[in-house]
């Protein structure tokens, strides 16, 4: 749905997503690395935020999950989502309040897992808004800049 200051999230269905989720990995419009969040324990297992590549599939992300957390077997509920503003608007809306709770609640530490992957990808957001005005890979300027300049 859209707004007057464009794309309009839905809260309340974030916040269910957020709740129940076992694994939710969510993407930005910038750059192609997934925020990745695995909310389940198991004994020696904790919490795992993480900053990954982007897989094609979900079979491909449950195979990768798999690979890097055997003990805990396949989530029972599996979220992705497109984040479709920046990761400063992400973090001043505290959108992920209830997901840093359940993973404070979880692990000593979860709720500064979680700062320090926002913090990674509000640099990468970052990178990839010099390089759009730059023209660098994968952008492309509109205009040249003279090389009499």
């Amino acid at each position: 749905m859209f707004a007057e200051n464009g794309i309009e999230v839905d809260f309340e269905a974030l916040e269910r997503v957020l709740q129940n989720a076992d694994v939710l990995t969510i993407g930005f419009a910038l750059f192609p690395q997934r925020l990745l969040v695995d909310t389940r324990t198991d004994g020696g297992e904790r919490p795992m935020v993480a900053v990954v590549a982007p897989v094609s599939t979900v079979q491909e992300r449950f195979r990768w999950l798999g690979r890097r957390r055997p003990a805990l077997g396949a989530p029972r509920a599996f979220s992705y989502f497109l984040w479709p503003h920046t990761v400063r608007r992400l973090v001043e809306q505290d959108a992920l309040a209830t997901l840093r709770n359940r993973l404070a609640a979880s692990a000593e530490d979860g709720d500064a897992m979680l700062a320090e992957a926002l913090e990674t990808v509000a640099g990468l957001e970052r990178e990839a808004t010099v390089s759009a005005i730059r023209g660098r890979e994968p952008w492309h300027t509109i205009w040249e800049m003279d090389a009499r300049a």
